[in-house]
């Protein structure tokens, strides 16, 4: 039988290990030109673009090709 001793993270670790990986992630976001959404004001969009904006087609799209299978698909 082999025992395996593992170190559980302590809080103030897990904080630290996610505070830098949003650092690395934001980092690159900006390197490859992504703003990302730091509000909810972020996700309203411009008013002059999104005027015409039809939500229920946009959700009725993503539900078909949700169901539509993939090629990747298992059978």
């Amino acid at each position: 039988m082999t025992k395996i001793n593992t170190k559980v993270r302590t809080g103030a670790k897990r904080e630290g290990e996610t505070a830098a990986a949003r650092a690395d992630l934001l980092r690159r976001a900006t390197a490859q030109g992504v703003k990302p959404f730091t509000s909810l004001e972020d996700f309203a969009g411009d008013p002059e673009l999104t005027a015409d904006f039809d939500v229920e087609e946009f959700l009725r799209e993503v539900r078909e090709d949700r169901d539509r299978p993939s090629h990747r698909s298992v059978e």
